[in-house]
């Protein structure tokens, strides 16, 4: 019995000197990387690249469309004629040669204004690229933010286990003394025994969270999943804005939001663009041909042609079924929904808000409350020991005791935790994430 519990603790020793000896990763560190490497970032700027590339006057229509044609045809045919008078002429070997090339260029002038508000919408397409990869930036911060402390809060889970694993050596000990003079029974002996293998087996559970806890950082940061390194030990709080200001700064900070002002927007040019098809389209057209033609079968042998041609072209719909009228009428109700969209994500948002706010203020009194609880419970848990030591007080009250200060222990980790995640949530809805120091 006594060489296993040895080995059990010479196993938490060498642990815990191999784990201060990996590299130590700050905040600061792990979002830096986070926000180089992460997948979801890298996919995101690159959609948003595509945005950027298609907002060019080509894209929207301004510029001419210039092209180069040829072709070459030869053919063989067997021909036969017969005139009005009977004369029948025929032929086996009548070869035809044929080449042509030219160039063209063709570029509209007018299109109803719909190339400048094509123009336009991809303007605003693009940075509804840019908002749409500034939320996911916020959204993987975010996460590297919240499993960041969740590994501290493991971290320090495991300090309470293993100072757990220390008291119930020190009472183990104390009992086996007591039981070798007699004044304590085999029973409680086993008892110390059986509550200090609970606590080690909670330890190696702990150790096995903390690892899935670093795995999902990792992964966050595109690392291996098997690096280890050291954390913080403390999880600390910034000094937000009260309420009213955070609220009030929501139109111009929350990414939400500001995407739904970028869809209203583009309903917006949905609608005008609807009206092109009212005006008529004028184009303009220039191009330049050089044909040749080799007989050698009638009076012509050969034949070319060359010579710009210059011309302007109008068109116009007098009637396409009612279509224009139509697609007016949608394109409108598309642009009264999605202003009411932006109220709906507007009033969520606000709703969101208020919400953690109160989650936040609630969480740091309870981070507050829990903090005395656990220093009354450590001081309650020393005299105990003191008073079992003195023999005044049972093995199972001190376990009991022990166990108490173990739930303050960890209602104070869970307490900071929650409190941190409150935090970190209400600074990506408020859209001050990433301006958090």
């Amino acid at each position: 019995m006594r060489l296993i519990i040895t080995g059990v603790l010479l196993l938490f020793l060498q642990a815990s000197q191999a784990y201060s000896q990996t590299n130590m990763l700050t905040l600061e560190d792990a979002i830096a990387t986070g926000l180089n490497n992460n997948f979801s970032i890298r996919i995101a700027k690159n959609t948003n690249e595509i945005t950027k590339n298609n907002n060019s006057i080509g894209n929207a229509g301004f510029l001419p469309k210039f092209g180069v044609s040829s072709s070459v045809r030869k053919s063989v045919l067997a021909t036969e004629t017969e005139s009005t008078g009977g004369v029948v002429s025929k032929s086996s070997n009548d070869a035809t040669s044929l080449f042509s090339m030219g160039v063209s260029l063709d570029w509209t002038l007018f299109d109803g204004f719909k190339m400048f508000i094509q123009k336009d919408k991809l303007g605003l397409l693009q940075k509804q690229g840019e908002t749409s990869a500034r939320v996911t930036v916020e959204n993987v911060l975010s996460e590297i933010v919240v499993t960041y402390h969740s590994i501290i809060q493991n971290k320090n889970r495991l300090k309470v286990l293993q100072d757990a694993i220390n008291f119930s050596n020190k009472r183990r000990e104390l009992i086996m003394r007591k039981y070798q003079i007699g004044s304590a029974s085999e029973l409680a002996y086993l008892q110390s025994v059986t509550d200090l293998n609970a606590d080690s087996a909670a330890y190696l559970r702990q150790q096995v969270t903390l690892k899935n806890a670093k795995a999902d950082l990792n992964f966050l940061l595109v690392t291996d999943p098997a690096s280890n390194y050291e954390v913080s030990d403390t999880i600390t709080f910034l000094v937000l804005p009260d309420y009213k200001t955070l609220v009030s700064s929501l139109s111009g900070s929350n990414a939400q939001i500001e995407l739904a002002n970028q869809n209203s927007a583009i309903a917006e040019m949905n609608y005008r663009l609807t009206h092109s098809p009212k005006y008529p389209q004028i184009d303009f057209f220039t191009d330049y041909n050089f044909n040749r033609s080799k007989y050698n079968f009638g009076t012509t042998s050969l034949y070319k042609n060359h010579g710009p041609v210059i011309g302007l072209g109008l068109s116009y719909s007098i009637f396409d079924g009612f279509s224009r009228r139509r697609n007016s009428a949608n394109a409108l109700i598309q642009r009264e929904s999605s202003d009411i969209q932006l109220q709906q994500v507007t009033k969520e948002i606000e709703s969101q808000v208020f919400q953690m706010y109160n989650d936040y203020q609630n969480n740091l009194k309870l981070v507050k409350f829990e903090a005395d609880n656990v220093k009354i419970s450590r001081r309650n848990t020393f005299i105990a020991f003191e008073k079992f030591r003195l023999g005044e007080l049972s093995d199972i009250d001190l376990r009991q005791i022990q166990i108490i200060q173990l739930e303050a222990e960890n209602s104070l980790l869970l307490a900071q935790f929650q409190a941190k995640q409150s935090e970190t949530e209400l600074l990506r809805i408020s859209g001050k994430i990433l301006s958090a120091k």
